[in-house]
C-alpha cells in the first residue's frame, strides 16, 4: 500500500542479492528495522536516536557509502543521502516529493565530489510489476514477513485506515477478494 515502504524493503532486498558488502537500513519503527535485518541489512539505524549522517559515516570508517537509496521523498532524507555518499558515489532517489527539491551545494560537495543522482520513480507500470512478480515467483525473495495484516476487499477502508495511521504494528496489508 505504501510505495515508500515498498521501495525501502526492495532496496534492502536488492542490496542483499547483489554485490553490496554492507547494507544499512534506516527507520524509526522497531518492527521495520527487524524486518530489514531479517531481509539482509547488516546495520540498522533508528533515525530518532541520533544524527543518521554521523552514524553512517562512522559505520563506513569515514569513507561514506557507494550507493544511498532515498525512498521517503523528503528534503531532509534527500540531503542526508547526499551527505553520506563517498566521492564518486551514487544517490538513487526513489522518493515521491510533494514540494520542490533543492540540491544544497555543501551536501553535493559543490559539484566536485563526482557524485551521481539517479531519479527513477518506480519505472514502468505493467513491465515493472511483471519483473517484480517474476522475482517473487522464483523464490529468491520471501515477502511473507512483510504482511502483518489481511483484509477482505469489502474491508478496504479499514485496511487503509489502519495502514494510514500505522497502528497495531502494521507493515504491509494484504487485500483479498
Amino acid at each position: 500500500m505504501d510505495d515508500h515502504e515498498n521501495a525501502r524493503v526492495r532496496a534492502i532486498r536488492s542490496g542483499a542479492q547483489t554485490s553490496a558488502t554492507t547494507i544499512i537500513g534506516v527507520d524509526a519503527v522497531p518492527k521495520r528495522l527487524a524486518v530489514a535485518k531479517a531481509m539482509g541489512a547488516d546495520h540498522m539505524i533508528d533515525f530518532t536516536a541520533g544524527d543518521v549522517v554521523e552514524q553512517i559515516i562512522e559505520l563506513t570508517d569515514g569513507r561514506g557509502v557507494d550507493v544511498a537509496i532515498e525512498a521517503l521523498g523528503t528534503q531532509g532524507t534527500f540531503e542526508n543521502a547526499l551527505r553520506v555518499l563517498r566521492p564518486g558515489g551514487t544517490l538513487s532517489s526513489l522518493g515521491v516529493y510533494s514540494t520542490d527539491l533543492r540540491i544544497p551545494l555543501n551536501a553535493f560537495a559543490a559539484g566536485l565530489g563526482d557524485n551521481k543522482i539517479v531519479t527513477t520513480l518506480c519505472p514502468g507500470g505493467k513491465e515493472r510489476m511483471r519483473r517484480l512478480m517474476a522475482v517473487v515467483e522464483s523464490g529468491r525473495v520471501d515477502l511473507k514477513p512483510l504482511v502483518t495484516h489481511r483484509f477482505k476487499l469489502d474491508e478496504i477502508e479499514a485496511a487503509y485506515e489502519l495502514f494510514g495511521h500505522q497502528r497495531d504494528g502494521v507493515l504491509k496489508v494484504a487485500i483479498t477478494p
